[in-house]
């Protein structure tokens, strides 16, 4: 039977489109709100811009793109927004007209900032004085993003069509016969053997669907090396940087060739040695290439000399010499797509981020299959940009983890919140492999997130089903409920009435950590939904703090996804009257909470506020049955 008109791929697409136009036009108005109508001396105090900044150091780096540094003064401590790999701009107040110029932050280091030019050369204006460094809405992302629909809307008879009509459910995925690799990993579990084998039978998708701590990336390291085996270099890719750089680490551990593409800006100091700078110099005609910018950067020194007050003979020399600069440089960037081509004709695997893989050093490749971990974190929109480029795909993620970040409510419900790894594990779901046995969490900790998200079908390995904190003690401890109900610790606005605090439960918290400590073998996360409650957290944390543990982090939910710690301590915030709970009723979120803790975890709070909704009274059931029940009247007669 055919679908349905309203369910084709054509028509999900076109509403995706529709839904992308929506979030594009919300992050920009909040950023033009923010950027462009405050005042300078408000835009300092939110943290997107520095003024005044002197210029520490000018210079033409990789590329030969013009770098500058620049300093702000002072050690200003001021909550910052600006960080390394965002798109920025260096302007001028030194005359009535302000003048800019953009490019994007490579790093930051408190004070200083490194920022790469867009553009062949240094403004002028530079050397006025009156500089300031401020953040830019850049559109770039959502413009590939819209790219990549269109394309994928306007596919026919070609395998970006049959991948677009697979994946969304208008067609059945095929299989080969058999696997043509040999998959006996001794390292790998029964559920991660069968996933891997469904990967190099897939002749459209497969789908792994890695529950926390369930070994999702050790399974992708070993698909990535058989895939790579067969027909190589494979596209991996992931919605963030440091999923990309995570893998590109152990697909290198794993012996494997990768290059990682990307704005170096943008990539960890850990994974700098395989990206395409670090390739080339260690290549043969390096020296060349080094030779060639060289002297094109001696011609344009000497055309500087004319830079100011110069005649026309002048004029006619700094022409002269630019031209010849440009012109060693354009057989500079020849031999640089020489090289590139080499280096990634032979790599085993291509790593970068969804929308980088359209970066123009790649763009002319197809490549036999694309790997993309953390689908369940991605726009839909942004999955189309590496599928594109590739004849058969690999999904990996959870449904069941936090969601990408959406901020129109229109958009949202227009269908931006739904991922593609929904679409096609609803579409195909004998594409789907469940690894179902998880490293990370005793069976205690693991029991409700299980029930309530896969079905009680993951077990914990006997390596870690009891392992407790302290160790000696029962199950039962090691998930503690600390129930704030009727201590009258209402919610309120945290500092400047953004986000949400509780200042008992971070009392509580505290006096958590306090018991635990010392503990100099263990690592701690201390974990809240809500920024505010972060920062209250972080401001209430003793300097001695940092002795009573091996690690200790406080951080939000999102933030610590994929990471793990031998405790975890959950603060919810949420006590109110009227039971709201705000987002705390995307209970993915709770889920990504409740399951970084390998050994012991506490939740603090409020049972009349949040046990009004089913999940969380589902919770303190689980609590009452398994677990540890304790009243913050205990902490705080």
């Amino acid at each position: 039977m055919q679908p349905s008109t309203l369910s084709t791929p054509i028509h999900v697409l076109q509403q995706l489109k529709l839904a992308l136009d929506l979030e594009s036009e919300e992050h920009a108005r909040r950023f033009e709100t923010l950027i462009n109508t405050a005042p300078v001396r408000q835009r300092v105090a939110e943290g997107v811009c520095w003024y005044p900044v002197r210029i520490r150091e000018t210079g033409f780096g990789f590329g030969e793109y013009p770098y500058v540094v620049v300093e702000r003064p002072g050690d200003r401590k001021t909550h910052d927004m600006i960080s390394g790999g965002k798109p920025a701009m260096l302007f001028s107040k030194a005359d009535r007209e302000q003048r800019t110029i953009h490019g994007t932050l490579h790093w930051v280091n408190r004070n200083t900032a490194h920022i790469i030019l867009r553009g062949n050369d240094h403004p002028e204006w530079l050397d006025d004085g009156q500089i300031g460094l401020q953040l830019i809405y850049d559109a770039s992302g959502f413009a590939d993003m819209e790219k990549a629909l269109a394309d994928t809307i306007d596919a026919q008879d070609s395998r970006l069509a049959t991948l677009r009509d697979t994946l969304l459910g208008a067609r059945r995925a095929e299989w080969r016969q058999a696997p043509t690799d040999n998959t006996d990993a001794t390292s790998l579990n029964p559920s991660q053997l069968l996933a891997v084998q469904r990967c190099l039978i897939a002749q459209d998708v497969a789908i792994i669907h890695g529950p926390p701590g369930t070994g999702k990336t050790t399974t992708l390291v070993e698909v990535i090396k058989r895939l790579s085996a067969r027909s190589k270099p494979i596209l991996v890719c992931a919605p963030s940087n440091s999923a990309v750089d995570l893998l590109t680490e152990r697909c290198s551990d794993a012996g494997m060739d990768v290059v990682r593409i990307g704005n170096l800006s943008r990539v960890d100091e850990s994974v700098m040695r395989h990206t395409l700078s670090e390739r080339w110099k260690s290549h043969p005609l390096a020296d060349e290439i080094k030779r060639y910018r060289k002297q094109s950067e001696e011609y344009r020194r000497l055309a500087m000399k004319y830079k100011r007050s110069f005649g026309r003979s002048e004029m006619e020399q700094r022409k002269l010499l630019l031209q010849e600069a440009k012109k060693v440089m354009a057989d500079a960037r020849r031999l640089e797509d020489e090289v590139t081509e080499r280096v990634l004709s032979s790599a085993d695997v291509v790593a970068c981020t969804l929308v980088g893989s359209r970066n123009h050093e790649i763009r002319s490749m197809q490549f036999s299959a694309v790997v993309i971990d953390e689908a369940g974190q991605a726009l839909d929109p942004a999955m189309w940009i590496p599928i594109s480029r590739a004849d058969m795909v690999v999904l990996a993620g959870d449904p069941h983890q936090l969601p990408p970040t959406i901020m129109s409510q229109q958009a949202m419900k227009a269908g931006l919140s739904t991922t593609l790894l929904e679409r096609a594990i609803a579409a195909q779901p004998e594409a789907v492999t469940l690894l179902n046995e998880q490293y990370r969490m005793n069976r205690v900790i693991m029991g409700y997130s299980n029930k309530a998200f896969y079905r009680d079908e993951v077990i914990a390995h006997p390596s870690v089903e009891e392992h407790t904190h302290p160790a000696d003690r029962p199950l039962a401890e090691s998930l503690v409920m600390i129930d704030t109900a009727g201590r009258g610790w209402n919610e309120e606005a945290g500092d400047n009435a953004e986000s949400l605090r509780n200042i008992g439960e971070a009392e509580v918290a505290l006096m958590v950590l306090r018991e635990l400590a010392p503990a100099p073998d263990i690592t701690v996360g201390v974990i809240s939904p809500y920024r505010g409650q972060v920062r209250e957290l972080q401001d209430r944390l003793p300097v001695e703090s940092a002795t009573w543990f091996d690690d200790l982090d406080v951080n939000t939910v999102d933030s610590f996804q994929g990471s793990e710690c031998d405790v975890i301590i959950i603060s919810l915030v949420r006590s109110n009257d009227d039971a709201e709970i705000g987002f705390l009723q995307d209970i993915r979120r709770m889920n990504v909470a409740m399951t970084r803790a390998r050994k012991k975890l506490v939740v603090i709070g409020d049972s009349a506020t949040i046990g009004a909704h089913p999940f969380y009274r589902g919770f303190l059931e689980y609590v009452e049955r398994h677990g540890t029940y304790r009243s913050a009247w205990e902490f705080m007669p």
